[in-house]
């Protein structure tokens, strides 16, 4: 289960899919979400809640939410920009022991990550991973990679190694939030990247979770996040997503969270309807999001595997799929 716990961030980097909520620094009130990690764990079986944002770390109650998940038996993760916000986290946290840390490394030098996320970011989130690793935390990189990085992807992955993270998502940038077409890697770009990643991956020695995104029809495992109902996605605004492909799309929420309950949305436009149709594709919402690139998948006969599908590499061996 994801929760956003605020839109507030300290960055508007160029391929956030959260895009202009930001600006709202809309946030859960705690009670609210105290009700929900309570609901979480008593009615929905949830094993892992992961707080992301805006940037989680300005949610003024992180470390009293974090601890709330752990003392209810949860798994608690933190995806973080690494940079002033964390340090004070890792700094301030004196829960049972940290949670689990994702942090965005969209860059393997300064000029590459601080032009998709400002100004010297870089300088200060390599800084803030040495010392959350000092401090026993367990890390791991997330890397979303369009027009602007995938030059360096590679490096990144090496970078990642080095900083001794203890493996990396490797993200498919779409065109939501500030992301624009034109930041869009094409599928043959896509595909000659994966493959390059595939093949150095045999020489390093972190694990990799890759997003292939287009693949054959009997490439992937064909799950999606809405049709099995096994993902919840709760924002600051109150619409809870299944799949996160959908947050552009007007009115496309499943659910809306009260603060208190959790009620779902008939209709054939949102997210849950829209699923129900097949598409040629494989992933409905493709249409809806990039329609240029929906037709593309289709001429090239490919299908796009569900977002939160992941293949993961260790050693340049395809170990399973996530």
């Amino acid at each position: 289960m994801d929760v956003y716990v605020t839109y507030r961030c300290n960055l508007r980097c160029t391929h956030c899919f959260v895009g202009d909520n930001l600006s709202t620094a809309q946030s859960f009130s705690y009670e609210s979400l105290t009700q929900l990690v309570t609901e979480a764990q008593r009615c929905w079986r949830t094993e892992e809640i992961t707080f992301l944002g805006g940037e989680p770390t300005l949610y003024p109650r992180i470390a009293d939410a974090v601890r709330l998940v752990q003392r209810q038996g949860l798994r608690a993760r933190l995806v973080t920009n690494g940079l002033h916000g964390f340090r004070a986290f890792v700094d301030g946290f004196d829960g049972p022991h940290p949670p689990v840390v994702g942090v965005s490394i969209d860059g393997s030098n300064a000029e590459t990550h601080d032009a998709v996320r400002g100004r010297r970011a870089f300088e200060r989130l390599i800084a803030n991973i040495a010392h959350a690793r000092q401090r026993g935390y367990q890390l791991f990189g997330i890397t979303s990679l369009s027009r602007a990085n995938a030059h360096d992807a590679v490096d990144i992955l090496r970078l990642c190694e080095r900083l001794g993270l203890g493996w990396v998502n490797v993200h498919y940038v779409s065109n939501r939030g500030f992301a624009t077409p034109d930041m869009v890697l094409s599928i043959s770009e896509w595909q000659r990247l994966t493959e390059d990643i595939e093949e150095r991956s045999a020489a390093l020695a972190i694990d990799i979770r890759l997003e292939r995104t287009f693949v054959p029809p009997q490439g992937h495992r064909r799950s999606c996040a809405v049709r099995s109902h096994d993902n919840l996605l709760f924002l600051p605004d109150g619409r809870v997503f299944q799949c996160p492909m959908f947050i552009d799309v007007p009115d496309a929420h499943s659910y809306t969270w009260s603060g208190s309950s959790l009620a779902g949305r008939p209709g054939s436009r949102t997210e849950t309807g829209l699923c129900s149709a097949t598409s040629s594709v494989h992933c409905p919402a493709l249409r809806h999001v990039n329609p240029h690139l929906h037709t593309a998948v289709a001429e090239a006969g490919l299908e796009m595997s569900c977002v939160l599908e992941k293949t993961r590499l260790s050693r340049g061996m395809v170990i399973d799929d996530h």
